[in-house]
C-alpha cells in the first residue's frame, strides 16, 4: 500500500509541477506581448464625460499621459493636487484619464482639484475597464507616457510623483 502511493506521488507531483510551470510561461508570454503592443501608443476608444468618443488618433501630436486611476485612492488624490499646481507650466502635455467609476465621480474628482475645464486634460469613462486590460495595467494609478513620436517613454503603477513623470519627456530629447 505504502509503494503505491509512493509511486503514484513520484507520477503526480512531477507532472503537476510541469503543468505549474507551463501555466506561468504561458501567462508571462501574454504579459511580455501585451507590454511590448505598448512601446507605441495603442488604440483605443472610449467616451469623455460629456459623451464624445475620445481614440488615440485624437492625441496625435505632442507628449501624452495615459493615466488610470480611481478617485478614492489616496496616491491618486494627491498626484492630481500636485497636478493641479503645475499643470499650467506644463500645458504641452495632453492628459488622458481614465477611470471605470461614474461619470458623476470623475466629475467630482476633476472638480476637487480644479482640473475639469483643463484644455489639455480630457476626463474619460471605462465602465467595463477595458483600456486597463488591453494596456496591461497592473495597478491604480497607472501611467503610460508617450512623447510626440507616440513611442513610451514613461510606464509605471502605484504612487509616483509627477514631476518625475514629466522629466522622462525631456530624458528622450
Amino acid at each position: 500500500m505504502k509503494n503505491k502511493t509512493l509511486k503514484i506521488l513520484a507520477i503526480t507531483i512531477p507532472i503537476l509541477l510541469i503543468g505549474v510551470m507551463v501555466y506561468l510561461f504561458a501567462n508571462y508570454q501574454s504579459k511580455k506581448t501585451k507590454v511590448e503592443a505598448l512601446q507605441s501608443i495603442p488604440t483605443f476608444s472610449v467616451k469623455d464625460i460629456n459623451g464624445a468618443t475620445i481614440t488615440n488618433k485624437d492625441f496625435q501630436e505632442g507628449n501624452k499621459l495615459l493615466v488610470y486611476f480611481n478617485s478614492e485612492c489616496h496616491f491618486c488624490q494627491a498626484e492630481m493636487q500636485e497636478l493641479s499646481s503645475i499643470n499650467a507650466q506644463h500645458l504641452d502635455v495632453q492628459w488622458i484619464m481614465f477611470s471605470s467609476q461614474s461619470i458623476a465621480e470623475i466629475k467630482n474628482f476633476a472638480a476637487k482639484y480644479n482640473l475639469q475645464n483643463a484644455e489639455n486634460i480630457k476626463w474619460c469613462t471605462d465602465p467595463k475597464a477595458e483600456v486597463y486590460t488591453q494596456f496591461a495595467m497592473t495597478g491604480i494609478p497607472y501611467f503610460l507616457g508617450y512623447d510626440k513620436e507616440n513611442k513610451l517613454v514613461h510606464r509605471s503603477t502605484g504612487a509616483i510623483k509627477i514631476e518625475k513623470v514629466l522629466k522622462d519627456f525631456n530624458e528622450g530629447k
